[in-house]
């Protein structure tokens, strides 16, 4: 039984959270998208990311075909260097348009011609020579938006588009912002969770956030640090775009003090996780269709600039395992998740990098099974509370109200923190940009 009253720290009283345990029927509630399902209603009222810039960077160049949401669709850019969303599906006879050619301001079906602007206004129609027919019919086109290296469309009533909501990352510089695209062939909602999951950071990426522990096994003497601690606890708060949560762990020789951890869960489908100092990762789990998703990754800095080829190294999107020209992450049980055993005595998952090792997860659920049979414990509270989040947003949605935060354009305001917060402070009102090490020096 789900209730909304389940919204509280972990140091409140509650319900045993096994309770909480989501059953099939539910998770099939929210992770069915397509065009007239609860969900695929619900998410069609947002904004989502389609494509990066780079995915069609060139005016004229080659198209990209994508889904969103269970649907084809076709991205372009235009002489103009304008960006076009269309049904991949030619209004004709509906072959994909993909296949076509852009130029000469639109795209051109190669099956017998047929030409779009990217507005969706028929150009030509080679076979068809009657203008009356091009004015009165149109191919289903979108509206587009171009920001911070993402293509974003809206897909949903036209008469009800919400306006374009604007992000922390979108106030600094294009130097100091780098955005990746990674599809991976599991539901949003398993990559979701896996991103609210802090209590996994310091295991399953235990090379990249636990360094003592490859140290030990080399020999080498390094300090204790606050990711030795496993098991976290967790404060969390109802926000009007979602929620957000805090992971507290214990500083070594500091008992005054904590290390803090703030997320921000902003729906439909979106993180921020932060790094140390001024560095963030904002992440979009955009459902493909019900099976497949694309992530978009947006690493950024208000201080300083991104390199992206670091940027590529640390989170993983870099070859074999990731495709930098279909941007698939390419994970699967025939080949054991691209996991190489032969290096576990050096490298604890024995996976590449830290998108692999999420992805890698997140696929290794995507067979049947009988999801009430988890057993939950404390740490899953920032995941459970996404699940009843989505699940109680979409109930309101169904008896009337809009989907939250739809209308308020800047989400600035949400952002997250990596830092040392002292035992008498309130983690809610600590300020986001705080410098990392400085923080670290004063606790």
């Amino acid at each position: 039984m789900w209730s909304t009253n389940f919204f509280r720290t972990a140091s409140e009283p509650g319900p045993n959270i096994q309770e909480t345990a989501m059953n099939n029927e539910q998770f099939e509630r929210l992770t069915r998208v397509g065009a007239g399902t609860p969900m695929g209603t619900f998410m069609r009222r947002y904004w989502h990311p389609i494509a990066t810039s780079a995915q069609v960077a060139a005016p004229d160049g080659a198209p990209l075909v994508t889904w969103l949401l269970g649907e084809r669709f076709v991205v372009f850019r235009d002489t103009e260097g304008k960006v076009g969303v269309l049904d991949d599906h030619c209004m004709h006879r509906g072959v994909s348009l993909g296949l076509g050619r852009v130029e000469e301001g639109g795209i051109r079906c190669i099956y017998h011609g047929w030409k779009f602007a990217r507005d969706g206004r028929i150009l030509e129609t080679p076979n068809h020579d009657s203008c009356a027919f091009r004015e009165r019919k149109k191919a289903r086109a979108f509206p587009v938006r171009e920001s911070s290296g993402l293509i974003w469309t809206y897909i949903g009533p036209a008469d009800q588009e919400p306006p374009f909501r604007t992000f922390d990352f979108d106030q600094v510089p294009d130097g100091n912002k780098s955005v990746f695209r990674g599809n991976a062939a599991a539901p949003y909602l398993v990559l979701w969770e896996g991103g609210v999951d802090s209590s996994h950071v310091g295991m399953l990426h235990t090379n990249d956030a636990r360094p003592s522990w490859g140290a030990k096994l080399r020999g080498e003497d390094v300090g204790p640090s606050a990711w030795d601690s496993l098991a976290p606890t967790y404060e969390v708060e109802r926000t009007p775009y979602g929620y957000r949560y805090v992971a507290f762990r214990g500083i070594p020789g500091n008992p005054d003090a904590r290390h803090a951890r703030q997320v921000p869960a902003i729906l439909p489908n979106m993180r921020i996780i932060p790094g140390h100092a001024d560095f963030a990762i904002a992440i979009f789990e955009v459902p493909m269709d019900d099976k497949r998703t694309a992530t978009y990754q947006m690493a950024y800095s208000h201080s300083q600039p991104i390199d992206r080829e670091w940027a590529a190294r640390f989170l993983g999107f870099v070859p074999p395992v990731y495709d930098e020209k279909t941007c698939n992450v390419n994970v699967s049980w025939p080949d054991n998740m691209q996991q190489d055993r032969s290096i576990m005595d050096r490298s604890w998952s024995g996976l590449p990098a830290i998108e692999v090792e999420d992805v890698a997860m997140a696929v290794s659920l995507t067979e049947p099974w009988d999801r009430s049979t988890e057993n939950l414990v404390a740490a899953d509270i920032a995941v459970v509370t996404l699940r009843q989040t989505l699940l109680d947003a979409l109930k309101r949605f169904e008896a009337g109200e809009n989907p939250p935060a739809l209308h308020v354009e800047d989400m600035s305001a949400a952002q997250s923190y990596d830092q040392v917060v002292r035992n008498s402070e309130d983690w809610k009102a600590v300020p986001a940009r705080l410098a990392g090490a400085l923080q670290y020096e004063k606790a």
